[in-house]
């Protein structure tokens, strides 16, 4: 059962769980010790969230230290290839800045250790950045996060808001490789292979049918919610999937009584749609409120579905 939370303000370096989440705390004390942290941002083009050709994977960006305050940054990756998980550390190591970051697709396999030849359709790679800090403090790209069941707070140091594309954030950012999108070939049954709980029932299968236009398409019900919620994905020709605030499940099936309908919208994280290998992969934010008022108060974060066609 998904649980509601909320960070309190008035708590000092600390967290404690309640009933929900307010989405007005970014300056939670929690999240903030209060002193200049290290952080390592793009200075010219960011990361391209799709590559067509897998074996010619190619990305140069300058990067720089705005708080003037790093001695190393080092670069990490979690690839996921032909449905296998890869991970290397520090493929990449700057100590002056502004730096220059270059990707190549032969980096990425020599990192992992794979054959280039092997990356196709689907693959993903996501980096993700630490920044050496002169007192020797380590900061990396992970969002700060309080697990209330073991009273514990996590790794990580680097606010959600550093990760919207405003910031040009250089400490956790990823690429696919894509396929030209077509919306017939998304059109089927599909199974369901990550919800994040908010499946009303444990059902794992659903229907994609066409959009209203060519590059939309309906995932009908994918929650299995007796609301019925369908749910609206815009999806670029080259496969990147989008969707507005739309509601998605009823909160009693999955938490409790007295809340409107749970929202769901594409966050700043990549989504994709890939009618070549029929699979689709959707990071969102959540939103609802007390019944009969606005469903914007609360949260339960943010999540993922991913399911591919059968």
């Amino acid at each position: 059962m998904k649980k509601i939370k909320y960070l309190l303000a008035y708590f000092v370096l600390g967290a404690v769980s309640f009933t929900c989440t307010d989405q007005s705390t970014f300056r939670n004390p929690s999240h903030h010790e209060l002193e200049q942290g290290a952080f390592i941002r793009f200075s010219g083009n960011v990361m391209p969230a799709t590559f067509e050709d897998a074996q010619n994977i190619s990305f140069t960006s300058e990067v720089w230290d705005p708080n003037n305050n790093v001695i190393e940054y080092n670069l990490g990756i979690t690839a996921i290839v032909g449905g296998v998980k890869y991970v290397a550390d520090d493929i990449i190591t700057l100590t002056s800045f502004p730096g220059t970051v270059t990707i190549t697709s032969q980096l990425i396999a020599d990192a992992i250790g794979v054959d280039v030849n092997t990356f196709g359709f689907g693959d993903q790679f996501n980096f993700l950045g630490t920044a050496t800090r002169a007192d020797g403090v380590v900061f990396n790209g992970l969002q700060p996060s309080y697990d209330d069941d073991t009273m514990s707070i996590g790794i990580g140091t680097t606010e959600a808001q550093l990760e919207t594309p405003a910031y040009k954030n250089a400490m956790t950012f990823g690429t696919i490789i894509s396929c030209p999108f077509n919306q017939a070939d998304m059109i089927g049954t599909y199974t369901i292979l990550q919800d994040d709980g908010f499946s009303a029932t444990g059902n794992t299968q659903f229907e994609i049918i066409a959009g209203p236009t060519a590059n939309q398409i309906i995932l009908v019900n994918p929650y299995d919610s007796a609301g019925n919620f369908n749910i609206t994905v815009d999806v670029t020709p080259l496969g990147i999937a989008t969707f507005e605030n739309q509601m998605g499940v009823l909160t009693e099936e999955i938490c409790c009584a007295g809340y409107t309908p749970t929202y769901f919208e594409s966050n700043a994280v990549v989504s994709i749609a890939l009618s070549c290998i029929g699979y689709i992969s959707l990071n969102f934010d959540t939103g609802l409120g007390l019944a009969g008022n606005p469903p914007t108060a609360f949260t339960f974060g943010p999540g993922k579905f991913v399911a591919q066609k059968n």
